[in-house]
């Protein structure tokens, strides 16, 4: 199985994060994030009807036709915030931590020219973001101590995947590291309105422990991932309390 762009960032937020406490606390930056906030178009199938007659010679069969997949709805996100409604959570950035900007996005999601169209209003370059099978919708990072979160929404390519089945992805890509991976159990965690699958898997190096903690949802045909990467527990305490339910409209 192909490796997803999803996995492959949580593999380099783990390394930065370990490679970043190598060095002193003066000198201790936030690792390279990217995010993103998509749109897509809905494609709408609406059922034929035809109206009964009067003892017909013959009823047609009624034709088979598989339900289409929910729409995708991605997050909105500014300098300060981030909003997703369809997981019902909002992130209110802390006065430590910065957000990835769209220039550092398309760096990260390694979008090319062909990936990219001209808006026939505005005239920019944007992203066709129908071409991406993994959108990095928000990533914030803490200066300080170079904690960070994430937030993504993957298309599986087996809409038949589940949670579990993820994470067991998850722990052989990072098998095929150099380093050693210490995993955890799965467990049902809050966050906003959902209960999502999580998991918590850490590396050693020498006196120091980098940690992350993984929370996974699937809506429809899609993996939404909320991975948090820490040092120390009151890191992830921290990140956690930044995230609140999302308001009933």
């Amino acid at each position: 199985m192909k490796k997803t762009m999803a996995l492959a960032l949580t593999a380099c937020l783990l390394a930065a994060l370990l490679a970043g406490c190598s060095q002193t606390s003066a000198d201790s930056s936030a690792p390279d994030t990217s995010s993103s906030a998509a749109e897509s178009q809905p494609e709408e199938t609406p059922a034929e009807s035809t109206p009964e007659e009067e003892a017909p010679a013959e009823e047609p069969a009624a034709e088979e036709s598989e339900e289409e997949p929910a729409e995708y709805v991605p997050g909105e996100r500014t300098d300060t915030d981030y909003t997703n409604t369809t997981l019902g959570l909002h992130f209110t950035l802390p006065e430590t931590m910065v957000m990835a900007s769209d220039e550092e996005i398309q760096n990260m999601m390694q979008v090319g020219s062909e990936m990219m169209y001209e808006d026939p209003e505005t005239g920019e370059k944007m992203l066709d973001y129908a071409q991406l099978s993994t959108v990095y919708e928000m990533v914030a990072a803490d200066v300080t101590n170079g904690s960070n979160v994430m937030v993504a929404s993957e298309k599986l390519a087996l809409s038949g995947m589940t949670e579990d089945q993820y994470f067991a992805a998850l722990e052989q890509q990072l098998a095929q590291t150099t380093v050693t991976v210490d995993f955890g159990e799965t467990e049902q965690i809050t966050l906003g309105n959902t209960t999502f699958t999580g998991m918590t898997y850490s590396v050693q190096n020498g006196e120091i422990t980098a940690t992350q903690t993984m929370l996974l949802k699937k809506s429809g045909d899609r993996m939404y991932m909320v991975n948090f990467s820490y040092t120390d527990p009151a890191q992830y305490e921290a990140i956690l309390s930044c995230f609140t339910p999302l308001e009933a409209a």
